[in-house]
């Protein structure tokens, strides 16, 4: 009972929910909104449907009623995209313009409260708009070809990536001033991620098991593998719209516990992503070659750069009490993100060598990428404090990591029969090596010592520099 009166507490007896259904139900542009929804998907109804009653035999009634289905959820999907984020792109933004945002915060209501009704109200918008159109997609239960699992599952995709423009223009509206800056910025922002839905749904719908080009190889995805795809999807959609939700309540109001809740929320979905590659991982050792899980440790690898860099960055708290909140929990210490990042690349390697794949590395490789693992971002933090101070360690430490990684003039330890790149400059690119099962046969032994007294010395360089500059600031001072 104490659980569901909580979850009553957030879903509806939220003031600012309340208040916001009241007002925009009273309003004609919900209504305005619903009926061209319907009519969108009424026309697409009836100019698909008399083609799909020609052909009498039941397996092609089937067939189409199945692609009618799937016109239906692309048709939704693309309306959702482009009204969710008008809900809430000038919620928040428009209450600093009328000069009541502050009046609010002032009251018992809290920031958490205040942006979770916000949200609430598309929610609820949402789910008006996607049950209206269910007598529609009722057509294909009598045409046949879709189960109603099926159909729930792909209603409650459809109910995700509403949330997920929803919770966007929501962070704009938060983070803007102005409500017109924040219907630019959630649509452009909207727009950029719509390119990912393309692999997405050619992964999800899948039945040919044909080959999909999505990043830098060719990924063989069969049906086995729809399932695993819709739950990552689903973790993931949750995760963002949790992390956009705190994202949004840090900017109305910085606090340390908003920082610590983005943290969880990373190590949770961390967690989550590690288990559903270990198993993805397991399926390939075991039943392929392994070549088609290089992919997967680069795109993990560049995953890391761009999540942990968030991390890394000092927290931006205004009061001098959440500052010292913060700094007194472990997420604000550089070397456990750092420590993260260095187990999260090691994963493919030890997973590849737990499964007992035929080119697993061995302990010394292992050790050997973990070195470069924990030298560059030493290296990376006496950069930044010699000669870029202004400069936050993130951006110092993954600037120099695209150097290092494009750059093959900045040095070369690779050595093959013909050819001599970059491989072992780059912390990220000797793990790639090492995921390759790259074999330097008799000059092994050579290009690790050079590779590891490249660093050693560039480490004992910067090291130097930065005492020097160190003593002649406190000789100015």
């Amino acid at each position: 009972m104490k659980l569901m009166e909580s979850v009553a507490g957030w879903a509806w007896h939220n003031p600012v929910t309340l208040k916001e259904l009241r007002i925009g139900l009273r309003e004609r542009r919900i209504f305005i909104l619903q009926l061209l929804y319907l009519c969108a998907l009424l026309f697409i109804s009836l100019a698909c449907l008399p083609a799909m009653f020609e052909s009498p035999n039941s397996e092609q009634l089937a067939e189409k009623g199945k692609e009618f289905f799937f016109i239906l959820f692309g048709l939704q999907l693309m309306l959702l995209l482009v009204t969710a984020p008008a809900l809430t792109c000038g919620s928040l933004s428009s209450e600093r313009e009328r000069h009541s945002l502050d009046m609010v915060l002032a009251s018992r209501i809290s920031s958490g409260q205040l942006v979770l009704g916000k949200l609430g109200f598309a929610a609820y918008c949402l789910i008006l708009l996607l049950s209206s159109a269910l007598p529609l997609a009722s057509i294909c239960f009598f045409l046949g070809g879709v189960t109603l699992w099926e159909a729930l599952a792909c209603y409650f995709e459809l109910f995700l990536f509403g949330m997920l423009a929803a919770s966007v223009g929501l962070f704009s509206s938060a983070r803007e001033a102005r409500s017109n800056y924040a219907t630019v910025q959630s649509y452009l922002l909207v727009f950029m991620g719509s390119f990912m839905i393309f692999p997405y749904m050619a992964l999800r719908f899948d039945e040919q098991s044909a080959r999909t080009t999505v990043g830098p190889s060719f990924w063989t995805f069969n049906q086995t593998f729809e399932l695993g795809v819709y739950h990552f999807f689903v973790g993931l959609a949750i995760y963002l719209i949790g992390f956009l939700f705190v994202k949004a309540r840090h900017r109305i109001r910085p606090e340390a516990r908003n920082i610590k809740a983005m943290a969880l929320l990373f190590l949770l979905i961390y967690l989550f992503c590690l288990g559903w590659l270990s198993l993805l991982y397991s399926l390939f050792f075991t039943n392929h070659s392994g070549n088609e899980a290089d992919p997967l440790a680069i795109l993990l690898y560049s995953v890391h750069i761009g999540f942990l860099g968030f991390f890394l960055n000092p927290s931006n708290l205004e009061s001098r009490l959440e500052q010292s909140r913060f700094r007194s929990s472990l997420f604000s210490r550089p070397w456990f993100w750092l420590g993260l990042a260095a187990l999260g690349c090691l994963f493919p390697l030890a997973l590849g060598q737990a499964c007992g794949y035929q080119n697993s590395q061995t302990t010394f490789e292992l050790g050997f990428s973990l070195f470069f693992i924990l030298i560059y971002p030493l290296n990376a933090w006496l950069v930044q404090k010699s000669w870029l101070p202004r400069w936050q360690y993130a951006w110092v430490y993954y600037l120099g990591l695209l150097l290092l990684q494009f750059f093959s003039l900045l040095g070369t330890f690779t050595a093959s029969d013909s050819t001599t790149g970059l491989s072992y400059v780059s912390p990220f690119s000797t793990l790639i090596v090492m995921a390759s099962a790259y074999e330097t046969k008799h000059n092994e032994g050579e290009i690790f010592i050079l590779a590891v007294s490249f660093h050693l010395v560039l480490l004992l360089l910067l090291g130097a520099i930065y005492r020097w500059r160190k003593g002649r600031r406190q000789k100015r001072a």
